[in-house]
């Protein structure tokens, strides 16, 4: 029998109030990601891409006004059914998550010593302060920062976007989570040091074994970081496919006015995006071995 994914989404809503009553901003989506795997989420801004990720996180569902509805399923838990004290005994250990704005994701009156503590404190209570020191002194060598000892006893403020972003992967990734949510953690970087990260980013996933649902509208990044992609497109799942059939045989046609849009080395003008075509609402595309397993059951190859 086939492994059940580690993470399954079926047939998830999410709904923010409004002046004029609820308004639905998810419609029905429907993912997975198996233990070990890259699992890309790509669309243009305001597609539903982070506010998915924030619900498998657990950081919309507190929030006033937001009500999701479907099936979340992370490991042997329901995440739109558990409360907030079993989320954070999930968050940080079993299921982390990487921002895409690293200087506003870690807290600037604190330094990164005292905030990797905190993390490493969530999978080990009682561990001490030089046990905690050491563990992230290795951590931040493994994320290739030469001078950990001075990072430890920085602000974030007196570190470089790149460095801060190399910070987050590790305090990520210090205590094993079986999932990591990266949400577009390149963004707020050049393009230089952003190719350096997620490399890096890359082995030390596969090194922990770690499996991710990478959200991202950079497909130049998807394209050499996933395994698989899923392509929404204003709340909805359009298209599903492996990486190399995405690319190779687009069939959405929102999926190719996509790939369209990608930047060319000749620096020909790129086409914009229609703000509303009829054509993008075709029913979506699952290409051969992709399809989505059932809710419980054997998850097709």
């Amino acid at each position: 029998m086939i492994e059940s994914p580690l993470l399954q989404i079926r047939d998830l809503t999410l709904s923010f109030a409004s002046s004029h009553g609820p308004v639905e901003v998810l419609h029905g989506i429907s993912l997975h990601v198996r233990r070990g795997e890259k699992v890309a989420l790509v669309g243009e801004s305001g597609s539903g891409k982070s506010v998915t990720a924030r619900i498998v996180t657990g950081l919309l569902q507190s929030q006033r006004g937001t009500q999701a509805n479907g099936y979340v399923r992370y490991e042997d838990q329901d995440l739109l059914k558990i409360g907030e004290r079993a989320f954070r005994a999930l968050r940080g250990i079993r299921l982390s998550m990487v921002f895409q704005d690293p200087t506003s994701a870690l807290n600037p009156v604190f330094t990164i010593g005292d905030q990797f503590r905190e993390v490493l404190r969530r999978a080990s209570p009682d561990i001490s302060i030089p046990e905690a020191r050491r563990r992230a002194a290795d951590a931040l060598s493994h994320v290739l920062i030469h001078e950990p000892d001075r990072v430890l006893d920085s602000y974030p403020f007196q570190l470089s976007g790149g460095m801060n972003q190399r910070v987050l992967i590790a305090m990520a990734l210090a205590n094993r989570p079986a999932l990591l949510v990266a949400d577009e953690p390149g963004t707020a970087l050049d393009v230089t040091v952003q190719d350096r990260t997620l490399k890096l980013m890359t082995s030390l996933i596969e090194q922990a074994g770690a499996a991710v649902l990478f959200i991202s509208h950079n497909l130049g990044v998807v394209r050499e970081f996933a395994d698989r992609v899923y392509v929404i497109y204003r709340g909805r799942i359009v298209e599903h496919a492996r990486t190399a059939d995405l690319f190779a045989n687009p069939r959405h046609p929102y999926t190719r006015a996509l790939l369209s849009a990608v930047p060319k080395i000749t620096g020909e003008p790129l086409p914009p995006l229609p703000e509303d075509n009829a054509a993008f609402s075709a029913p979506p595309v699952i290409h051969d071995g992709c399809a989505e397993p059932p809710v419980r059951g054997d998850i097709p190859q």
